[in-house]
């Protein structure tokens, strides 16, 4: 009974996200059974991050009601359909800032987030050496060039990676011209250029938001 059960999980592990014609092309690495298996075997250990579809700044309205809660909603309904290398990395979290953490200090909120793996596009690229270096460091390469995003993207935080109130689409609540919200360059590597601050945009615009795929670790670090 045993050896009849293992056949059928293992397919199941290789189908879970090819259940449709129309969300899965032929060149999804994702839809590839073997490509998943390999995946499985050989992707480079890292922190993925891949972007979202372009919203408005009203990114608290799915979700629990809260800011945070709707950008971890966002990152897992659109998680199964990029195509990322590490099929396992299932794990998501919101690479933007909010009042409760900032974009440089994210596992205060997700602790088991790995601190001390590269920190890679979609396909493998790397971007940084670690998540301390994106904040710490010039990017090695830009978020366009990794294949992550070709758009400006919310950031809601200066520079640094720290929120910033005052252009945070009132907290990620709106979506008009009344308020603004910091985004990010997709070809700027610059230490301190590349994520948030300069002049805000209205809330009205539509950015994606950046989010992180990895593979959990106990504790952070």
């Amino acid at each position: 009974m045993t050896y009849r059960i293992f056949p059928i999980l293992l397919f199941s592990l290789f189908t879970q996200t090819c259940m449709s014609e129309k969300t899965c092309s032929n060149q999804d690495r994702t839809c590839s059974p073997i490509a998943n298996l390999l995946s499985f075997v050989s992707a480079p250990e890292g922190l993925y991050l891949y972007s979202t579809s372009a919203r408005n700044g009203n990114l608290a309205i799915l979700g629990a009601g809260t800011l945070d809660s709707s950008l971890h909603t966002i990152c897992s309904q659109e998680r199964p359909f990029v195509p990322i290398i590490d099929f396992g990395c299932q794990n998501v979290a919101p690479f933007i800032a909010t009042s409760v953490v900032g974009a440089n200090n994210l596992t205060s909120l997700y602790a088991d987030i790995p601190t001390n793996i590269p920190v890679r596009g979609p396909s493998g690229t790397i971007v940084s050496d670690d998540l301390p270096s994106v904040f710490s460091l010039d990017l090695k390469t830009s978020f366009s060039n990794a294949g992550i995003s070709n758009s400006s993207f919310w950031a809601f935080a200066d520079a640094a990676g720290n929120f910033y109130a005052a252009n945070s689409c009132n907290n990620g609540e709106d979506n008009t011209g009344s308020y603004a919200g910091y985004v990010g360059s997709p070809t700027i590597v610059a230490f301190e250029s590349w994520y948030g601050g300069g002049v805000g945009v209205p809330c009205s615009e539509s950015h994606p938001i950046i989010c992180i795929c990895y593979r959990p670790v106990a504790s952070g670090g």
